[in-house]
């Protein structure tokens, strides 16, 4: 960027670069730009420009996962003069990858006008925002320290704030991570509640990539109520709408695999429950094999002992259903029951006596 020779106006340049990198994944680099505006800022003593840049880089820091130095900014800041701290967003800690920058977007984007202030003041906007993600960052912290009804009460007070300030991407933000929480806590219907509402929010700011976040999370929430085909109608959703990261639309492709998977075989399976016996027996087993490489053991088991009453039924081979003892024993094992793992094994054990082999 051209230097203007201003340099407030320059740290607004970078601010906004900042955010339109941001939104299109390109998170190391949106991380520079925030840390120009730093310096910026810093050298014109701007006490309160230089808090919500702080801001900015430990957002960007968190979207990358780097959690402990997204922490450091807020560290030795100096307060403004209202006394109120500048926050930081940040996600819930997840399984999934690192984000990383993405290819650059294949049309050009138009900045958004900038709002310049003068220095050692905040605009009524931004110190809500700052206020809304402030109360939001401190139920992320409660919920970190396990102490869910703190952590709902300063959540609710995010979106009390964002809604009373129209704050779209703050509400956004506030919904989709108390959504993930009740999915994560075992509280599905408010998850679907909390998840509409954040879709909702990505709708009405034409973020495309928001709202395909907000379909993969609820697919995870019919997923783990075993409404296989709602969520691959909702991965279907969130695959039309295009994710933001490469690793997101993986995932999304993952599950919808899956589901689609799982779907097919439980048709087929109704199907042949009443008139295919043995066709059924092969469909028990396939589904409690995907449900285990799934990590659904809980559901894998109920489809084993399925297919073990069934095969017990035609009568088959002892050492055909050792082998389902065995598919028993192991998913019990991962599901920590050990008494009814070693019952299993028991039972393989005893169907192979007399087989020197065994």
């Amino acid at each position: 960027m051209e230097e203007s020779g201003n340099p407030v106006e320059e740290a607004a340049v970078c601010n906004q670069l900042g955010e339109i990198l941001a939104s299109h994944g390109r998170y190391e680099e949106a991380l520079e730009e925030h840390r120009q505006e730093l310096r910026l800022l810093e050298g014109v003593g701007d006490s309160i420009g230089c808090a919500v840049a702080h801001r900015k880089i430990g957002e960007r820091l968190a979207e990358l996962e780097n959690y402990e130095a997204a922490l450091k900014p807020a560290a030795g800041l100096p307060k403004p003069a209202s006394g109120l701290p500048a926050p930081l967003t940040v996600s819930l800690p997840s399984s999934q990858p690192p984000q990383g920058p993405s290819p650059p977007p294949s049309t050009p984007i138009s900045p958004p006008p900038l709002h310049l202030h003068p220095p050692g003041t905040v605009p009524h906007r931004e110190l809500r925002e700052m206020r809304t993600r402030l109360y939001l960052n401190l139920g992320l912290v409660y919920d970190s320290l396990k102490e869910p009804a703190k952590c709902d009460h300063y959540i609710r007070k995010s979106i009390f704030l964002a809604e009373q300030g129209q704050l779209l991407e703050d509400l956004y933000r506030a919904y989709f991570n108390l959504g993930n929480i009740q999915l994560r806590d075992g509280e599905p219907s408010g998850a679907l509640r909390c998840l509409a509402r954040a879709r909702d929010c990505a709708r009405r700011m034409k973020e495309k990539g928001m709202e395909s976040e907000c379909c993969a999370s609820t697919a995870q929430v019919l997923l783990s109520l075993g409404d296989f085909g709602a969520a691959r109608r909702s991965l279907r959703q969130a695959h039309a709408l295009g994710s933001r990261q490469p690793w997101q639309r993986q995932l999304v492709r993952s599950n919808l695999r899956y589901a689609t998977k799982v779907t097919r075989l439980q048709e087929a399976l109704e199907e042949a429950a009443a008139s295919d016996p043995p066709a059924a027996l092969a469909l028990c087993e396939q589904l409690g094999d995907t449900f285990s490489k799934h990590g659904d053991f809980a559901r894998a088991v109920d489809f084993y002992q399925r297919q073990l009453s069934l095969a017990q039924a035609l009568q088959r081979p002892a050492g055909e259903l050792a082998v389902i003892h065995v598919s028993l024993a192991t998913t019990f094992g991962d599901l920590k029951d050990h008494q009814r793992a070693v019952h299993h094994y028991r039972q393989e054990l005893a169907l192979h006596r007399g087989d020197a082999l065994e």
